[in-house]
C-alpha cells in the first residue's frame, strides 16, 4: 500500500514508517524540517517519498494532493500525526495561556487533520484507512491544559469521521498514546521505562494495516504501566 505520514520525520511518525517498510509499503513522510526529512529518508531506503510541509497552512493538504498526482503514488492509507505542544511553563493550565496559542494549538492538531481528511478522503480507494493518533490527554479530565482542549476535539472529531466515511468503506482508527519518549522527551538513562518507545506506537499503528480489509479498530489506548506522567 501507499501510506501518507503526517510528521512522519521522527518521532512516532518515523517508528510507523520502519514498521510499514519492513511490512513492504511504500511511505511519504511530511515534515517541516527539510533537513530532517533528509536525514530520515536516508536512514530508512532511497524508495521512501518526502515533502517538506507545514500542515497549519491553509493550502498544505493541497499542495500534498498535488505533490501525490505528480508523483504517481495513490494513497491507500493516511497517518494523522502532527502536533504541537504548548509553552511548558503554562502548559496545564486553561486560564493563564492566551487565546491566540489555544488558536495556534487547535490550529495543528485539529483544523489541520480536518483539512487533509477532508482533501484525502475523496482519494482514498475502498478499505483504505485513516489514523488519527489522539492522545490520553483527549480522555483526561485533568491537567490537560489546552493541549488537552485539542485533543477532546481531535477525538470527537474522528468519532464523527468514523461514521461518515462507512458509507465509503474507509476505515477511521484513533490511537491514544500516554506519555512517550521522543526527541523532546528523552531518557533519563538507559533503563528508563517511565514512558513508551516510539516502536511501541510504531507497532499499532503497521498492525491497522495488517487486519482484514473489513476490521477496523476504531479506538485503542496505550500508556505506560506506571500511568501517565504530568
Amino acid at each position: 500500500m501507499n501510506i501518507i505520514i503526517i510528521g512522519g520525520s521522527r518521532g512516532i511518525g518515523k517508528a510507523a514508517a520502519k514498521e510499514l517498510i519492513r511490512d513492504g509499503h511504500r511511505v511519504l513522510l511530511t515534515g517541516r524540517d527539510e533537513t530532517t526529512l533528509i536525514n530520515t529518508q536516508k536512514e530508512l531506503q532511497a524508495g521512501t517519498l518526502i515533502l517538506p510541509l507545514d500542515v497549519t497552512q491553509p493550502d498544505s493538504a493541497e499542495k500534498l494532493l498535488e505533490f501525490t498526482k505528480r508523483e504517481n503514488f495513490l494513497a491507500e492509507g493516511l497517518i494523522l500525526n502532527a502536533a504541537k505542544f504548548p509553552d511548558q511553563k503554562t502548559a496545564r493550565s486553561v486560564i493563564q495561556p492566551e487565546p491566540e496559542e489555544l488558536l495556534s494549538i487547535l490550529d495543528a492538531n485539529l483544523v489541520s487533520h480536518y483539512r487533509l481528511a477532508r482533501t484525502f478522503l475523496p482519494q482514498l480507494p475502498q478499505y483504505g484507512r485513516i489514523i488519527i493518533i489522539g492522545s490520553t490527554a483527549g480522555i483526561r479530565s485533568d491537567k490537560g491544559g489546552i493541549y488537552g482542549i485539542s485533543k477532546w476535539a481531535l477525538r470527537s472529531y474522528a468519532y464523527n469521521l468514523r461514521e461518515e466515511a462507512k458509507q465509503y468503506n474507509i476505515g477511521v482508527s484513533l490511537i491514544n498514546p500516554g506519555g512517550t519518549f521522543t526527541e523532546t522527551r528523552k531518557k533519563e538513562h538507559d533503563e528508563d521505562t517511565s514512558l513508551l518507545e516510539t516502536s511501541d506506537l510504531g507497532v499499532l499503528i503497521a498492525t491497522q494495516f495488517r487486519l482484514s480489509k473489513q476490521a477496523v479498530i476504531e479506538e485503542l489506548s496505550i500508556r505506560p504501566i506506571t500511568g501517565d506522567s504530568y
